[in-house]
């Protein structure tokens, strides 16, 4: 009895260690539920996208294509300082990227130390320039980031995204348990390679031009930057993808009570990247649901009073 008692006086009385009890039991059972929870986000996406899914051990992954762009997501662990650190790691590989970096402000801090001799590329766009880092070779990269791209590219950065070499990547800290959020992460990511790709295409079939030709071409482009969008063209100005006539289209769909995946996008897209915000908040705060009360508590700055005030509209009528 008095070894017993010399053993529970060691680890602080009965109930130091009823405490420390409670507390294996508690982490074993989180320890569990994070490994299956995960499981079973990824199950889910899977089953959605056409990938397939792998359990080893106590590690989920995701491997297939989408269209024709490789993805991975996949539950990763590193030892640091003795701790094993959980890790859930997003990579895509799809054609016709430009070999370089691409890393946003968020990231850049973390990586300034190894990044100080870089010659970051200036792309004319200062508000994009201030929040994205771009390294590589200016011929390769400034053409793929124009004013369509630019905007994809801003909200995968923001993510987490990351274009190092010719992959897109993204590290998530922890164990992702939610389906949405991988969803939502990997469709940003696809988004941002395939609007690189887009540009590298036209590039690809972009033809030299007589000084008559091009004229013919500005004309051309100018008519279809003026026509105006209405209610029968509007789904294919959307589909322009990042242009003003897209976020035009977007903002009359959504006017009308249309908030289809493609819609809520490219709205998405214009409050991240700044394009003609105080609309974009009003047109979500009359006709919006709770699916846009995230994005609009995203929002900053000079416009997050709007931003509250289109979440209290929401809320009022829900």
């Amino acid at each position: 009895m008095k070894e017993e008692h010399t053993v529970l006086e060691t680890l602080g009385g009965p109930r130091r260690v009823a405490l420390l009890l409670a507390g294996l039991v508690f982490g074993g059972g989180l320890y569990h539920w994070l490994t299956s929870e995960s499981g079973n986000a990824m199950r889910e996406v899977a089953m959605e996208l056409g990938l397939e899914y792998e359990e080893v051990s106590q590690r989920r992954k995701l491997r297939g294509r989408i269209d024709d762009i490789g993805v991975a997501v996949e539950t990763t662990t590193e030892n640091r300082g003795g701790d094993t650190k959980w890790f859930t790691d997003f990579k895509l590989y799809a054609p016709d990227q430009p070999h370089g970096r691409i890393v946003g402000a968020g990231i850049r801090q973390k990586l300034i130390g190894g990044m100080k001799d870089s010659e970051w590329l200036d792309t004319g766009d200062a508000d994009f320039d201030k929040a994205v880092l771009v390294e590589g070779e200016p011929g390769d990269l400034l053409p793929r980031l124009n004013a369509g791209t630019r905007p994809a590219i801003l909200a995968a950065t923001d993510a987490g995204w990351t274009l190092d070499g010719v992959t897109w990547q993204l590290r998530k800290s922890g164990r992702v348990t939610s389906a949405d959020t991988i969803r939502s992460l990997l469709k940003v990511g696809l988004e941002a390679a395939e609007a690189m790709r887009l540009a590298e295409n036209a590039q690809d079939v972009a033809e030299p031009m007589t000084d008559g030709s091009a004229t013919a071409a500005a004309v051309g482009e100018e008519e279809s930057a003026g026509e105006p969008v209405t209610p029968e063209n509007a789904m294919e100005a959307l589909d322009e993808y990042y242009t003003p006539r897209s976020l035009e289209a977007a903002l009359l769909l959504a006017g009308k009570g249309d908030f289809r995946e493609d819609v809520r996008t490219r709205l998405k897209n214009a409050i991240l990247s700044r394009e003609r915000t105080d609309e974009v908040i009003q047109v979500l705060g009359e006709a919006g649901g709770p699916l846009e009360i995230p994005l609009l508590n995203s929002v900053t700055g000079e416009h997050k009073e709007a931003a509250k005030q289109a979440i209290a509209a929401i809320e009022a009528r829900d």
